[in-house]
């Protein structure tokens, strides 16, 4: 019945219909042809079942009943929460006659062709094949890609290490403590001969090169410092240093070096003051970091001269 009108709708459990799944033993549920229709406020369902049934004698053999399930619940409940409804269907009796037949194979069970697939064989034969060397090529140019890139890579490596000597012939090689001290004597002695006058460019060349020489100096006397450390770097070095004539003397020193440099970068004028005291400042500083100077003054200290 429809039963819409009531809120209500009835719900046939078809798979558990299936043929496959009907409890008929001995016979075999093969088919099963749903009909439907509606006459006014029913709904019609016929359900046409196909059975077989493979015997070696002939007899009456009964077809067990079997059950229709259904639900009827309220429109929007859970299928879940439905109760479920059954009817049972009557059985019947079969009666089974053997037939002989002329045909020498009798094929009753397996009624499916196969059919033939040679065109489908061949395809994926020939896929197959297409598809099997594609491992190998796939390696091979991985192999040649990877030879090329280690190719490129060592040309590159070459060329870098080209520019790098290059840049390092181009680096100036530091000079030594002797050559340094000469350079900075030279710079000093044009100090102590320099004379005031309004041409501040060339004070202010007489001070980068005060800056310059002195910085080669100090770096060729402290052995720990590094190539790129700048006068302050340098100060910072002597100020760790323990104390005794040679950090004196090499305070003095960086300290005008930073002092120039300080004039340099901020345009002072007043750098350098007093031109001769302060080389003869400088040239004594000078004078005290001498290994021989120091090992006199040592003796000197030593025997508490």
């Amino acid at each position: 019945p429809d039963l819409f009108g009531e809120g209500k709708e009835i719900i046939i459990l078809e798979d558990r219909m299936v043929p496959e799944n009907l409890p008929v033993n001995p016979f075999e549920g093969v088919s099963l042809t749903v009909r439907k229709s509606r006459i006014e406020n029913e709904h019609i369902w016929d359900f046409v079942f196909g059975f077989r049934l493979i015997a070696s004698e002939k007899s009456d053999y009964v077809l067990p009943a079997f059950s229709f399930f259904y639900l009827v619940r309220d429109l929007g409940e859970d299928v879940e929460d439905a109760e479920i409804r059954q009817v049972d269907g009557g059985g019947g009796i079969v009666r089974y006659v053997t037939t002989m037949t002329d045909t020498p194979t009798l094929d009753i069970r397996d009624t499916i062709e196969l059919g033939n697939f040679s065109t489908q064989a061949t395809m994926f034969n020939a896929i197959a094949w297409t598809i099997a060397p594609l491992p190998l090529f796939i390696w091979l140019f991985m192999l040649l890609r990877s030879v090329r890139r280690a190719s490129s890579a060592s040309k590159a490596q070459l060329n870098e290490a080209d520019e790098l000597k290059s840049l390092e012939d181009q680096i100036a090689i530091p000079p030594s403590i002797w050559q340094a001290r000469k350079n900075l004597l030279r710079e000093l002695k044009m100090l102590e001969a320099f004379q005031h006058s309004d041409n501040n460019d060339a004070l202010r060349d007489l001070q980068r090169a005060l800056v310059i020489t002195g910085r080669e100096y100090l770096q060729a006397e402290l052995l720990e410092s590094h190539i790129g450390d700048t006068p302050r770097d340098l100060q910072r070095h002597v100020n760790g240093l323990k104390d005794d004539l040679r950090k004196e003397a090499l305070r003095t020193l960086v300290n005008r070096v930073v002092n120039y440099q300080d004039g340099l970068e901020h345009g002072s004028q007043h750098a350098i003051n007093d031109q001769v005291a302060e080389a003869k400042e400088l040239q004594q500083a000078l004078m005290f970091l001498r290994p021989h100077v120091r090992l006199w003054m040592q003796f000197k200290k030593l025997f508490g001269a």
